[in-house]
């Protein structure tokens, strides 16, 4: 199953990359390069997806019900020609 994230790469002073995912507070790294910061980003958003998943199922048993959710996000871009 894929899932789509929103990030925002920011480029620093010196060169290299920052980024972070708008939706995972956390999920934050850097890159010396936009491909080493992207695929730095995929990295630190899988264990905290992960991470977060493992946390929320420690409460799990015979009694949960586990569904899929999913929502309509409305882009910036859609905002701003309504």
């Amino acid at each position: 199953m894929k899932q789509s994230y929103h990030t925002i790469l920011k480029p620093t002073r010196q060169g290299s990359y920052v980024g972070w995912v708008e939706e995972v507070p956390g999920t934050i790294t850097h890159g010396n390069s936009l491909d080493d910061c992207r695929r730095n980003l995929r990295d630190s958003l899988s264990i905290m997806l992960e991470t977060i998943r493992s946390e929320a199922r420690i409460g799990l048993d015979q009694s949960c019900i586990q569904e899929t959710l999913e929502i309509e996000v409305v882009e910036e871009a859609e905002l701003a020609i309504a």
